[in-house]
């Protein structure tokens, strides 16, 4: 009998900041262990790391872009930035599974009993953070968002430094707020959770781990069929993001 095929899933990094594209695809194969295969692809334009609404604003556009210039077919699409840029958009033209890696770790994070924070770094993320959570239905089972004063990508770097501001922080957040359990948002702090746990007062959550698992799960389901849609015209995109808007063609089934 034949081996079924490994399902191909493409990790989308709306950063543009190559390093740390290669540390989720390194993170995200540990993970599956050759269930799942992955191709990740890093925004042409935009931001290095995402921090606000304007690089949120152009990575949505970054997300369509590296899509169209991606190998399909795929199984399934991780849009890999706590902010989920582009990620509905994606949605709404795709045949396939997309999922954001904060609307699915912070709906794996709400499935739980009690209330849960986020933490996270950069000051702009707040209300952005807010804003998403109660978009998503999940105000009631947010205790609080905690901002650590340096983005993601610095933290990333700042080794044991880091670590221990983390931990301080994910214990504010279950002594003062009543969190359950902590949700460190971002790619910057993927890995960081299974080093701090030891040290947390409640169970900590990496959003890049949830999201992968999230991801997994709705692979095992059989993909829809491809459908078609209205072509678009356009001025002044890539080339093959034009050509795909033109083309009329589902973009996760698309090929040169």
């Amino acid at each position: 009998m034949d081996a079924l095929p490994v399902p191909r899933l493409l990790l989308i990094n709306p950063n543009t900041d190559t390093d740390m594209t290669r540390r989720m695809v390194t993170y995200a194969n540990a993970l599956f262990d050759g269930a799942v295969a992955v191709e990740a692809v890093t925004a042409r334009f935009g931001a290095r790391y995402i921090t606000d609404r304007v690089s949120v604003t152009i990575a949505g556009h970054a997300v369509l872009d590296a899509l169209a210039c991606a190998r399909g077919p795929f199984d399934g699409v991780l849009v890999a930035c706590f902010g989920d840029p582009g990620r509905e958009a994606l949605a709404s033209i795709c045949p396939v599974p997309v999922v954001g890696m904060a609307q699915a770790s912070l709906m794996r994070a709400a499935r739980l009993p009690g209330r849960f924070s986020i933490v996270t770094g950069g000051q702009e993320w707040k209300p952005m953070l807010a804003e998403l959570v109660q978009a998503l239905g999940l105000g009631a089972h947010l205790a609080s968002i905690r901002i650590l004063p340096a983005a993601g990508n610095v933290l990333a770097k700042g080794g044991a430094a880091a670590c221990r501001q983390i931990i301080r922080t994910c214990n504010d957040a279950v002594q003062h707020d009543g969190a359950a359990r902590v949700l460190l948002g971002g790619a910057g702090l993927a890995g960081f959770a299974a080093r701090i746990a030891p040290d947390v007062a409640a169970p900590v959550m990496c959003s890049l781990r949830e999201s992968l698992q999230e991801v997994r799960n709705l692979l095992s389901h059989p993909a829809p069929s491809l459908r078609h849609r209205a072509p678009m015209e356009t001025v002044g995109l890539s080339p093959e993001l034009q050509r795909y808007l033109a083309s009329g063609t589902d973009i996760c089934a698309y090929q040169d």
